[in-house]
């Protein structure tokens, strides 16, 4: 029973890992108002899409960030300090 639970455990984790994970990325000097788009680390260009904020949050150019994937969208959690 405890290899079955630990199999069902690893794929949920697995699972969780695609669909939820966090990213860093920056706020394009470029960002003037409304949803962002966000330079993501190790990428060359900002994402073509733009992004939902907490409400926490009002995003700023140059801003490093906290990004939350979740499906196939996101959701830029806030500024990192």
């Amino acid at each position: 029973m405890n290899v079955f639970r630990e199999m069902v455990a690893k794929a949920v984790r697995t699972a969780l890992t695609k669909v939820f994970a966090f990213q860093n990325g920056t706020i394009p000097d470029t960002y003037t108002s409304g949803r962002p788009t966000v330079l993501f680390d190790g990428e060359t260009t900002a994402s073509s899409r733009t992004y939902p904020c907490l409400a926490s949050y009002t995003p700023a150019a140059g801003d490093r960030v906290l990004f939350a994937k979740v499906g196939t969208g996101g959701v830029v959690l806030g500024k990192i300090v």
